[in-house]
């Protein structure tokens, strides 16, 4: 009776901590997921666009704050940096968030999110007008979204912060793991 307690007593021991474990390891499966498809490569390409940005405005790009009128060439130097270099990083964000929403942290998408989604959303027939033939305008309106000025800050803020404490869950769940073994 003695033997057949401490071994089923073991057998449970065993089951518990081999249980406990493989929780751990799917949630730092879910982790290291949300890492390196959704927040990983949204935080880089957020960086990409701001750093690119910081690039543009030292040069002098951007015109559309500015009180003075714009010359044909600041627009057309705006158009090709938004064509280039914003949006084709911005439409890669979006993407990123389409495709991996599953993976976000929160129920809902997060309203930097579709901030941003609404952002590329809106300059889509902006840029597409920009393709029509004979389009030389220096109109603001025909240059900027009507979704208004993009608060980038705060999906950099968003972005940032999640990646930082998905990044400590990882380190947690890893000396987790190592001790348990």
């Amino acid at each position: 009776m003695v033997t057949v307690f401490v071994a089923a007593t073991g057998y449970a021991a065993t089951y518990l901590t081999n249980l406990r474990l493989a929780r751990r390891k799917d949630h730092l499966d879910r982790v290291n997921r949300q890492l390196s498809e959704l927040y990983g490569p949204l935080y880089a390409q957020a960086e990409a666009v701001d750093r690119a940005w910081r690039k543009f405005v030292d040069g002098g790009g951007n015109v559309w704050t500015a009180l003075a009128p714009v010359t044909t060439e600041q627009a057309a130097t705006w158009r090709l940096w938004m064509s280039t270099v914003f949006m084709p990083l911005n439409r890669r964000m979006v993407e990123t968030v389409v495709s991996h929403a599953d993976l976000l942290c929160e129920d809902t998408i997060p309203e930097p999110l579709k901030e941003l989604c609404a952002h590329v959303a809106c300059y889509e027939p902006i840029i597409a007008r920009w393709q029509e033939d004979g389009f030389d305008s220096v109109q603001v309106d025909d240059h900027v979204s009507i979704a208004g000025n993009f608060l980038r800050r705060e999906l950099d803020d968003y972005l940032r912060n999640s990646f930082e404490s998905l990044k400590l869950e990882q380190a947690r769940l890893l000396a987790q793991m190592q001790r348990l073994r």
